[in-house]
């Protein structure tokens, strides 16, 4: 590598700080309508399309990568967090202001636009702020993004609510405050030595974009995708399963208990960032993750609720492990070229791979089939780890 973290060196907790806090937003706005699903469709008059507003914005983080890799090598990183910050923070607002269902949808794929612009950034933020703790900076700031994600779907309901007077509209403004208060520090924020704010960079070129001829970025992609779509699926279907098995009454505490899971593998990896940039440890989670879906898919009862947490608490810790990829093994370029790709590839292949298996519960009637495709994927993209135990740089 052309850079090597040194974590030796004194810690930069500022911008560790504010990595953390930005990593807090990614989810916010994505992960409170849920909870505010019977009020938004009693406005709009929803039905079943009410899931779609909830994918619409992950398929448009998705899509919005490559366009996201541009936008950030045209105009440098900080203006591009502050402007993406900015776009999801409006688009959400307008969720609760427009007057038709076209335009709710479009404000929620504008949000998620708006996501891919500066989730995109981040991993290149993390070699720029903290390139002495490559590592850590990006441990950091995805365990700010778990706690955003227990945050928004845990606190909506109880605490955010009552305070807007049962105003689901209101929801979208309280919670754009906080949010607005990240994008200010940002704007704000001094690097410290050693640190590059890199607000400026030159126009961007073809070198901007993935190469999808690239067998590297298809190997990390099918990884990402296998840490995605293991989260994602139980999250999915976990309903209609435990209906079907007459466990229904264990879901609100079902929920609870897996989706606490992110908080507790990105504090794992918080304790060994040195993990980051080898295989064995991602090699591991995969193979945890792909037993504990084996489990939730076949066992029934208590056995199969701490399989699907095992899945959780793996998928996460795998996630977060493939993300600090691009700032640890590429410089430059290649970093939002790397992240960009593996974005777009790992949601697009994850929503994919839901909506076969939701066609399969249908035409069979057996409603763990939905999770089959995604056993089968793990199975095989274990394939995908490679012959390295510490991936070589990327360029």
């Amino acid at each position: 590598m052309t850079q090597t973290p040194n974590l030796h060196l004194p810690k930069p907790y500022g911008m560790l700080i504010v990595l953390w806090l930005v990593g807090w937003t990614l989810r916010i706005t994505v992960l409170s309508v849920p909870p505010l699903a019977i009020h938004i469709a009693d406005d709009f008059g929803l039905g079943e399309s009410l899931g779609a507003l909830t994918m619409l914005p992950v398929v448009a983080i998705a899509l919005g990568a490559l366009p996201a890799a541009w936008f950030i090598n045209r105009f440098g990183l900080r203006i591009s967090i502050v402007g993406g910050l900015l776009v999801m923070v409006a688009a959400s607002i307008a969720r609760g202001q427009v007057p038709s269902t076209l335009l709710l949808f479009f404000m929620s794929a504008l949000m998620g636009l708006g996501i891919a612009v500066f989730q995109t950034a981040l991993p290149a933020a993390t070699r720029c702020w903290t390139p002495s703790h490559l590592a850590l900076g990006s441990a950091v700031y995805l365990n700010g993004m778990m706690m955003g994600e227990l945050t928004s779907a845990g606190l909506t309901l109880p605490v955010v609510l009552p305070m807007a007077n049962g105003d689901w509209t209101m929801v979208l403004i309280l919670w754009a405050i906080p949010i607005l208060l990240i994008t200010l520090l940002v704007v704000m924020m001094k690097t410290p030595p050693g640190a590059i704010d890199n607000v400026a960079i030159e126009a961007a070129d073809s070198a901007t974009f993935p190469n999808w001829k690239d067998k590297r970025l298809w190997q990390f992609s099918i990884l990402y995708t296998n840490s995605i779509i293991a989260f994602f699926i139980i999250n999915a279907y976990c309903g209609s399963i435990l209906r079907q098995r007459g466990e229904i009454e264990a879901l609100e505490e079902f929920l609870f208990g897996y989706n606490a899971m992110p908080l507790l593998g990105s504090l794992l990896i918080l304790a060994k960032p040195k993990w980051v940039g080898y295989r064995n440890p991602i090699g591991m989670a995969a193979l945890c993750a792909l037993l504990g879906l084996a489990g939730f898919t076949f066992f029934t009862g208590w056995l199969s609720w701490i399989a699907a947490c095992i899945t959780g608490f793996s998928a996460t810790v795998m996630l977060i492990l493939l993300l600090s990829l691009p700032p640890y093994i590429a410089t430059g370029k290649a970093v939002t070229r790397l992240s960009a790709g593996m974005t777009l590839l790992g949601f697009s292949l994850s929503f994919a791979l839901s909506l076969v298996g939701g066609w399969l519960a249908d035409i069979s009637q057996v409603n763990h089939m939905a999770l089959i495709p995604a056993l089968v994927f793990m199975l095989l993209s274990m394939a995908a780890l490679g012959r390295h135990k510490l991936y070589p740089k990327y360029s």
